[in-house]
């Protein structure tokens, strides 16, 4: 009650509630589309032009709505993959078995690629009739360098533990160091190839004073390789084979007969050095030196 007797209207500047989403309704599935930024989730008609776009896909492959709706799908795909008609094949693998995954190399709108891991789903109605597909784009650009870079790093370790040197004038040697898989010996074998043809040695000597253990697997790596270098004409001496070794390979019951062998790296070298016809004699002394103890 106010002075005078006169009542006040209370005043009140409440704001209108806004409506209550209702989780599960279409509606709430579109928020939730475009609301997510990580994936670029679009749809496309049954002949592959976008009918949809989510921020997602403008964040990942750089166009605005306004500019890729009722373009056609191809436009994300580099020139190699449109050379072999990829987009289409695509499509017609999505709508044969439902779902299509791939992991590939795509492009943005400014011409950059990024690696890309994408899925193609066919959706159709309660008939069965392919009413468009349906595309999850997720960019994997960094996961893809990582790898690359411990790829990188891996095959930087391998060059180091089998190093191949050229030791004389016709002569290689790889001493190898650690356990040997087929993996590793697949990239020994290449680089020792390499290196006998670069150097165009005859010659090879494969310690194997660093391998701990010789196990049937190992033993036919050891075997392949001296077959892959005896095709290129070039001789291998396997040198380091110690006592516990020897008995190992007999008791595998491993022939390594048609193989030179030798307990030493030092003792190979010499097989090499016959083998190239070659010796190493003491050096003769100088004409002052001769004198010299000719004096004394």
């Amino acid at each position: 009650m106010a002075a005078g007797g006169k009542t006040m209207a209370k005043q009140t500047n409440k704001k209108p509630k806004a409506p209550v989403l209702e989780l599960g309704s279409q509606e709430s599935f579109q928020v939730l589309v475009d609301s997510v930024k990580d994936y670029a989730i679009i749809m496309l008609d049954p002949t592959g032009h976008v009918v949809s776009w989510n921020e997602g896909a403008e964040r990942i492959k750089g166009w605005r709505a306004n500019e890729i709706l009722g373009k056609h799908f191809s436009v994300f795909y580099p020139p190699e993959a449109l050379e072999k008609n990829f987009p289409e094949e695509e499509l017609k693998a999505a709508a044969r078995d439902g779902r299509f995954e791939d992991e590939n190399w795509r492009v943005r709108k400014d011409g950059s690629r990024f690696w890309a891991n994408v899925v193609v789903t066919a959706l159709r109605d309660k008939e069965g009739n392919l009413r468009g597909f349906g595309k999850v784009t997720r960019d994997l650009t960094e996961r893809k360098r990582t790898e690359e870079r411990i790829q990188q790093q891996s095959r930087e370790i391998m060059e180091l533990s089998t190093p191949v040197m050229q030791v004389w004038q016709g002569v290689v040697a790889a001493p190898l160091i650690g356990s040997l898989d087929s993996q590793r010996t697949q990239q020994f074998m290449e680089r020792l190839l390499t290196r006998i043809v670069e150097t165009n040695s005859p010659v090879a000597l494969v310690d194997i004073m660093g391998v701990p253990t010789i196990d049937t697997q190992t033993a036919q790596h050891l075997i392949d390789t001296v077959s892959a270098v005896r095709l290129l004409g070039a001789q291998v001496v396997l040198t380091g084979v110690r006592p516990a070794i020897a008995q190992t390979l007999v008791h595998l019951g491993i022939n390594l007969s048609d193989i030179i062998t030798r307990s030493s790296l030092a003792a190979g070298l010499q097989v090499a050095l016959e083998i190239l016809n070659l010796e190493v004699a003491a050096k003769k002394p100088r004409r002052r030196e001769a004198e010299f103890l000719a004096e004394r």
